[in-house]
This record gives C-alpha cells, sequence and structure tokens, in this order.
C-alpha cells in the first residue's frame, strides 16, 4: 500500500502549484462569477420584501427576478460548479504531469467528460440519501403506523428506534461520503465510469479511512478559513458602508445586504477552489501511489 502524502505537504504543493498557475486557475475559476452576473440581475428585479410579504400582485420584472434567482440557485450554480471543478481538475493534473495544459484544451477535455462525471456526482448523492433513509426510514414507518392505526406500543417503538436511526444515518452517511468521495475525480482524471468509480473510490480509501479523512478535511479547513477571514473583512467594510448610508430605505438597504452576502461568497470560491481541487488531487495520486510534485 502507498505511503500517503503528509498534511503539511499536501498544503504547501496546493498553494506552491496555486501561486506558479494563479492565471489559468483564475481563468477557469472566473466562470463562477457567471453567477453574480445573473444574481445580480435577478436581485435588481427581485420585488423588495414589503412587497414579497404583504402583496400578492407581483409584477411580471418581480416574477422573473424570483424565477431567474432560484434558477441561478438550483440549477445554474451546481452545473456550472461541475463545469469548474472538472476543468480546473484537468489543468492541476496536467500540470502535475509535466505537461503544459492550455485554457482551451481544459474546457475542450471537460465536455465529454461532464455528464459522465454529473451522472457519477449524483449516484454519490443517491448513496448518501439512501443511507438517511436507511436510518430513518423503519422508525418512520412504524411511527406512521403507530399514528394510523391509534396503536401507542408502534408509535414508542418507533420513538426508540429514531434515536437509534438518527445515530446510523449519521455514521453511513460519514462513512459513505468519505469512501465514495474521489468517485468524481476517477471519472474526470482517469475515465472511470457509473459504478467502476464508485468501487475505485471505495478500493483506494480501503485500509486508510481515518487517513484519508484527515488529509482530506485539514487542508480544506486551511483553505476555507482563509476565505472567511477575507470575506469577513469585506463584510466588516460593507456593514460599516451601509451604516454610513443610514439614509437608505429599508428595502433597498436589505436589497444591498442581500446582493453582498450572495455575490462575496462565489468571489471567494472563485479564490479557493482551485487550492481545494489541487489538495484532492494530490490526494488521489497519492492514494493511487503516483508521484506528485
Amino acid at each position: 500500500m502507498p505511503k500517503l502524502i503528509s498534511i503539511g505537504r499536501i498544503i504547501d504543493e496546493s498553494w506552491e502549484l496555486y501561486r506558479a498557475r494563479f492565471s489559468e486557475f483564475m481563468s477557469v475559476a472566473s466562470w463562477l462569477l457567471l453567477l453574480a452576473i445573473l444574481y445580480i440581475i435577478s436581485l435588481a428585479l427581485y420585488p423588495s420584501a414589503s412587497t414579497l410579504w404583504f402583496s400578492n400582485d407581483l409584477s411580471t420584472s418581480e416574477n422573473i427576478g424570483i424565477l431567474l434567482f432560484a434558477f441561478t440557485n438550483y440549477v445554474v450554480a451546481p452545473l456550472l460548479g461541475l463545469w469548474v471543478l472538472i476543468a480546473l481538475s484537468r489543468l492541476t493534473q496536467g500540470y502535475l504531469q509535466g505537461k503544459n495544459v492550455g485554457i482551451k484544451l481544459a474546457h475542450e477535455e471537460t465536455k465529454p467528460l461532464f455528464f459522465p462525471t454529473l451522472v457519477v456526482s449524483l449516484m454519490v448523492a443517491f448513496l448518501l440519501v439512501v443511507a438517511m433513509l436507511i436510518g430513518f426510514g423503519p422508525p418512520i414507518i412504524l411511527a406512521s403506523l403507530g399514528a394510523l392505526f391509534n396503536n401507542v406500543t408502534l408509535i414508542g417503538i418507533g420513538d426508540m428506534l429514531l434515536v437509534i436511526g438518527i445515530f446510523v444515518a449519521l455514521i453511513l452517511s460519514f462513512k459513505w461520503m468519505i469512501e465514495y468521495y474521489f468517485s468524481p475525480i476517477a471519472t474526470v482524471l482517469d475515465g472511470i465510469q457509473g459504478k467502476k468509480a464508485l468501487i475505485q473510490s471505495r478500493k483506494l480509501i480501503q485500509g486508510r479511512f481515518w487517513r484519508t479523512f484527515l488529509r482530506l478535511v485539514v487542508p480544506k479547513l486551511v483553505f476555507i478559513i482563509f476565505g472567511v477571514f477575507i470575506m469577513f473583512i469585506v463584510a466588516t467594510v460593507t456593514e460599516v458602508l451601509l451604516g454610513v448610508a443610514s439614509g437608505l430605505s429599508l428595502d433597498l438597504h436589505l436589497r444591498i445586504k442581500t446582493l453582498v452576502e450572495s455575490i462575496f461568497p462565489i468571489l471567494i470560491a472563485v479564490l479557493i477552489n482551485p487550492l481545494i481541487i489541487n489538495a484532492d488531487i494530490l490526494l488521489y495520486r497519492a492514494l493511487k501511489g503516483e508521484d506528485v510534485l
């Protein structure tokens, strides 16, 4: 079994690669700014707080704002995020292999990989749903039957099983989330699709679950803390400016605040996504026994 790369080395080499190829990474990650543009448009059209809560008569533009905001949140954001993840992963893999990967080539390689990676990602999500159903399904069914037939015993058993089910759901979800974490990466980097990608990920984790878990979590925490620190500074400055502009109406104040809260996380994601993906690719290669930097 290959020796795993250390946590410190993952952080250092992720940062060095990020620093050396910053402009290329930003060229791909900045596609997420499309979300910021869509949020700006949707929030500009979005009804004011008073209109939304106290009026049933919304204008066409206000309805468009609501629909565009929801469409951006639940359709564009996950699909665009997946596209950027694949393209950044291809860039990182190429650089680690000593290849001069161009931005255009990374996007061209993303096209045939997008649907298979989406399928594998949905399969992993489905497994997590199954984990929740295993934990919560039986007690909910028993409690429902007890309520239906007015059976106190069934309701009591359902309540007791619910406590156990919470732990079962949490443990299974956590276990499967780590074991199948590299399934999409296996599709992106090695072209392994469907169930085989799930098997590949679980095989790589087998026998070194906790060591892999620490190497997944710690670098991400470091990078996220870095991003949150930047966001905290920006949010503080924004609050001060909004406080100075105290003459703004409540609706305008809330609209600007919502806009800032929606857009700045995207800007932070643009900055730290390449770091997180670099760390994942380095760990994935180490799990396979491949050389890193």
